[in-house]
């Protein structure tokens, strides 16, 4: 074989070596920006029942895996309130926990603190995509929650 043959075969193989390297390096960015994606969780949250004189300053956090995350403005309790946090995708520990303003301390919303009810969600869930969470912390009866829709409570 002449020497200006093997040269040429030498370049594209260290060509196609290239090439090959390129090809891996740029599917790797891709795939770890897929594993790194954050979506949208947005909480609703309202009060049904609230007594009159009873109408607590309140606001919800938010942890993932016992982390805050984020949480909500504060509102009277009659207002409800909205908010989004961002969250990692894959299954993660959820937990919503209703605050109330008491003598100028915030305090978990709980019957352990002399509430009616337990203002607290706690779930596993896979996050896939941007998701919506419905709360409804009905004070003469129980929490209830909702993925996508607000669930039906009787007043």
């Amino acid at each position: 074989m002449p020497w200006w043959l093997a040269i040429y075969f030498q370049k594209i193989t260290i060509i196609i070596n290239m090439k090959k390297t390129s090809i891996l390096l740029i599917t790797l960015f891709f795939c770890s920006l897929s594993f790194a994606q954050n979506v949208s969780l947005t909480v609703n949250f309202k009060f049904l029942n609230v007594e009159e004189g009873y109408d607590h300053n309140t606001k919800c956090i938010v942890y993932i895996d016992d982390e805050m995350i984020g949480e909500s403005s504060e509102g009277l309790q009659t207002k409800g309130n909205s908010f989004s946090v961002s969250v990692p995708t894959g299954e993660h520990q959820l937990k919503v926990v209703n605050m109330a303003e008491y003598e100028g301390k915030w305090e978990e919303h709980t019957i352990e603190n002399n509430y009616s009810v337990d203002c607290i969600f706690e779930e596993s869930h896979n996050f896939k995509k941007n998701e919506k969470l419905f709360l409804v912390f009905n004070l003469d009866d129980v929490m209830v929650a909702g993925w996508k829709k607000a669930p039906k409570v009787k007043k």
